[in-house]
């Protein structure tokens, strides 16, 4: 067994520090990427439309340097911060900022829950757990100046921009179609891999209103496709191909879900019911790196169902450290789930092994011999995890029991 530390995470932050790529794969489109996120500019004969701002004014600023002409409008695509952070490094020549209605909800919700949302971003992305400086980041952050839902179209120069609005990744989406061009600005509605339409740490994400936005993107026969902010690009064929596949894994898993709710399946049996397509499990545009089908299931089973999951006893359920302890006066030996939990990661059933174990976590959480077993179990399941999502998480954890025990001295001969 490896050092804990030696769990890899993917780190947000060292993406968002490396240097901008550029590119223009059609003439009057420019592109800025980032592994993270991207965004575009489009020239006209009046001025130039930005869609998107990247992560933060750092990067944000080396886009301002390559652009020409004066900044018209700015059209945010949806209010994560990967796509809003940069815009302050952009207003130079006051321009227009255009989005969702709901957009500046959004924003507002960020700002109340700061502290949660820096926790979050800490266990999904690997950043600094720091209130402060993630309050201090929304702080900067550029409201629109005009919001809409529905159709909008802006006429500039020799360009128009028909902007649409949706509910899908976020409830605040907006994408742009461009027909003198035939391009299509989608935001995170597509990112090159499996769509992330479930994440563990996330309100509820609207799997059919995606499926069904996809589909108009579709309708447009675009010859170009910019995804993922616009750090990623499509075209011809392929641009039509991938959003095939995304619509159909979309409405497949969509409606796996929706036959298991009424068949009245536990959501616990659900997600390991729920399955991508066979034709579809070695596309390319699916790849689970980000996200994967378990998340979807939960997310789908939450916009339909609620939160009581059929058995009585969890209508309205004592404290979780109380029925642990009540469990643990029946099996009259704590001994006996270190021993159960050890016997299953030797069996290669780390996951099982976590669940039991935590009916002894939960009714004594400064229990060492139990944080010592669980850090063990989170190694394995670190190291046997290709979904940044979930192998961050338990890299996260891991080095909160590691704090725990190095404050008290137990981490010497752990392994």
């Amino acid at each position: 067994m490896t050092d804990s530390q030696n769990a890899s995470a993917t780190g947000i932050q060292l993406i968002a520090n490396q240097s901008l790529q550029f590119a223009s794969p059609v003439a009057g489109i420019q592109m800025a990427v980032l592994p993270i996120a991207g965004a575009a500019w489009i020239d006209t004969d009046d001025g130039v439309v930005v869609i998107d701002t990247l992560i933060g004014e750092r990067a944000a600023r080396q886009m301002f340097e390559r652009i020409n002409g004066q900044i018209k409008y700015i059209i945010y695509t949806h209010g994560h911060l990967d796509h809003v952070g940069g815009t302050g490094a952009l207003m130079r020549d006051s321009p227009v900022v255009v989005a969702s209605d709901y957009l500046p909800d959004r924003l507002d919700s960020y700002k109340r829950l700061a502290r949660h949302r820096a926790r979050i971003s800490a266990q999904q992305f690997n950043l600094p757990e720091d209130p402060e400086r993630f309050a201090g980041s929304l702080q900067r952050v550029v409201y629109p100046t005009e919001t809409f839902i529905g159709a909008r179209t802006i006429s500039l120069g020799n360009k128009t921009f028909e902007l649409r609005t949706a509910r899908a990744e976020t409830d605040d989406v907006c994408w742009v179609w461009i027909p003198e061009l035939k391009a299509a600005f989608i935001g995170d509605l597509v990112i090159g891999v499996f769509p992330n339409i479930g994440n563990p740490w996330k309100p509820t994400r609207f799997a059919l209103d995606w499926a069904r936005t996809l589909e108009d993107v579709l309708a447009k026969e675009p010859e170009w496709l910019f995804c993922n902010g616009a750090g990623l690009v499509y075209q011809g064929r392929e641009a039509l191909d991938v959003l095939r596949v995304n619509i159909e894994v979309i409405r497949s898993l969509h409606d796996q879900v929706v036959e298991l709710i009424n068949c009245e399946v536990h959501i616990t049996d659900m997600i390991h019911q729920v399955k991508v397509p066979e034709h579809l499990r070695e596309s390319r545009y699916l790849n689970m790196s980000y996200s994967k089908v378990e998340f979807f299931v939960y997310n789908v089973y939450r916009w339909y169902h609620g939160y009581f999951d059929g058995n009585p006893a969890n209508l309205l359920p004592r404290p979780q450290r109380e029925v642990a302890k009540a469990l643990l006066t029946l099996i009259d030996d704590e001994a006996k789930v270190l021993v159960k939990a050890e016997q299953l990661l030797a069996q290669g059933q780390a996951q099982l092994a976590m669940e039991v174990l935590d009916l002894l976590l939960r009714a004594q959480p400064e229990h060492i011999a139990a944080r010592r077993l669980r850090m063990r179990l989170m190694q394995v399941l670190a190291e046997e995890d290709t979904c940044l999502m979930s192998r961050n998480s338990w890299v996260y954890f891991l080095a909160r029991d590691r704090a725990f025990l190095e404050d008290r001295g137990e981490l010497t001969g752990l392994y």
